[in-house]
């Protein structure tokens, strides 16, 4: 017989055989239904009442059990924290100062925010690609500036600033930033620092917004300022084509009310025609007056209707960017302090290891400094840890700790190699050198997960740990030898 015709009188069978199972199932149940009906019909009502309530009860749970197990996770929308005053952030950076943290990149942001509120003078910072026609949009504001421009574009290699004298009287800087080159596609930190700290931002574009234009100016618009895009070179096109232009940029931006388009043109051409000495007509271009009145009329607008609010989102952002240099100090000045705690403990891990008396003793003195340690670490990214996180870390340690260590004796006694004499001398060495590697990764360990989690997570750091133990073994094993033979020298009485 036909292996399939096989296979399917198989599977019509186990049909058969199933459905016959679901019926005498169904009959069961009818049965046990009808009988426990009857007894219901012939019990007190109390009792009916009870069992109805529980069953209510027990179908109501189950159906919120399914609920919570199949319902979307919701992303946790806990509140934002608010941003520090002025005061707190100064009682921020006197704390750091006193712990060691050099925090004189944040301080000056400070200073020059207080700097700016004196002079009273207002910030404006100016972006766009290059070619786009930054440069020659400060050379139309301000006619007395010698600002270089180029054909080829990219001339502002630096930023400059460059004062402007409003109709009202009003001294405005002008912040020339560098412009987005084909490889360069977004602002650096330091571009993005002088929007921070000005009161609106100028984006000039010479057509609708690119891709890279528009991923570009995102972070622009996250600051919530006051934002021109400043259309250019309105001459080369035609009126349809402005017009056209103009509501597609409008479109990018319907969402965001701090937004306003401006046409401009920096340096308008018109082609003319001219007659020579002898009769002949020849068209050349014409440079005309630049057109920036539109915008001019767009920073007046956004200057004069709430000159309160720009001051408070200026100073907003300028504490947002001395928090984040703030935090950068700190992560610095951490990543520096914890290498030398670690290589601290490594070095009294080698130096106990190396003056146990008896045995045991070396255990006691590196259990005692591995919580050490892991408690200064911890500290010094003020993360809280208690002694059941503690206990757990070095416990899972000490697992992976059980396989690595005769390696590491093995790979220590290889290096010993190098240094005469060494190989021959009592284990205690071997020992010590073994504890420093261990005290070696285990700190890093901890570091690395203080860094990235924020909070001493033990599995995860007592995995770190075991790849730790097992990276590069014979290179800071040599190192540690050299460092437990110069201990054990310092340790000699003098002859």
């Amino acid at each position: 017989m036909p292996r399939s015709t096989t296979f399917r009188l198989f599977l019509a069978a186990a049909v058969f055989v199933g459905m016959i199972v679901l019926l005498a199932i169904m009959l069961s149940a009818a049965q046990f239904g009808l009988s426990l009906w009857q007894q219901l019909q012939a019990a007190p009502a109390w009792v009916m009442v009870l069992i109805g309530t529980l069953a209510s009860l027990i179908l109501g749970f189950g159906i919120w059990l399914s609920w919570r197990i199949v319902r979307p996770a919701r992303a946790r929308t806990g509140k934002a924290a608010a941003p520090l005053t002025e005061a707190e952030l100064q009682a921020h950076l006197e704390a750091a100062t006193a712990a060691g943290v050099d925090v004189e990149s944040a301080r000056r942001e400070l200073e020059e925010l207080a700097r700016r509120r004196e002079l009273e003078i207002i910030h404006l910072a100016l972006f766009g690609e290059i070619s786009s026609g930054k440069s020659s949009l400060i050379n139309a504001l301000l006619p007395g500036a010698s600002v270089e421009t180029d054909v080829i574009g990219g001339t502002t290699t630096t930023i400059q600033h460059y004062h402007w004298q409003r109709e009202s009287g009003d001294e405005v800087v002008l912040v020339d930033v560098p412009g987005l080159s084909q490889i360069e596609r977004e602002y650096d930190q330091v571009v993005m620092d002088e929007a921070q700290r000005a009161h609106a931002v100028i984006f000039v574009c010479d057509g609708d917004l690119t891709r890279d234009e528009y991923l570009a100016l995102q972070p622009l618009l996250e600051l919530k300022k006051p934002l021109i895009v400043a259309f250019n070179k309105l001459d080369r096109y035609s009126e349809d084509d402005r017009q056209l232009i103009r509501r597609q940029l409008a479109n990018r931006f319907s969402s965001e009310s701090q937004v306003t388009i401006a046409g401009i043109a920096t340096r308008p051409m018109c082609k003319v025609t001219r007659v020579g000495p002898d009769g002949t007509e020849h068209e050349e271009e014409q440079l005309l007056p630049p057109q920036i009145d539109e915008l001019r009329a767009a920073v007046q607008s956004a200057l004069d209707s709430n000159m309160a609010l720009l001051e408070h989102l200026r100073d907003t952002a300028v504490f947002e960017l001395t928090v984040r240099k703030l935090d950068q100090a700190k992560a610095d000045y951490r990543v520096k302090a914890s290498a030398d705690l670690v290589k601290t403990y490594t070095r009294r891990a080698v130096a106990g290891g190396l003056a146990a008396i008896s045995p045991g003793t070396d255990i006691l003195i590196q259990g005692y400094l591995g919580t050490r340690m892991i408690k200064s670490l911890c500290e010094l990214y003020e993360v809280p840890v208690g002694e059941i996180e503690l206990q757990k870390l070095l416990t899972l340690s000490q697992k992976q700790l059980r396989t690595a260590l005769p390696l590491l004796l093995a790979v220590t006694g290889n290096a010993a190699k190098a240094f005469p004499g060494v190989g021959t001398l009592a284990g205690g060495l071997m020992h010590a050198v073994a504890y420093g590697l261990i005290f070696d990764a285990l700190g890093h360990a901890v570091t690395r997960t203080l860094e990235t989690r924020g909070e001493l997570r033990p599995a995860p750091t007592s995995l770190t740990f075991r790849d730790n133990l097992v990276t590069d073994v014979e290179s800071r094993a040599r190192k540690l030898l050299r460092l437990a033979l110069d201990i054990r020298n310092e340790q000699r009485p003098d002859d």
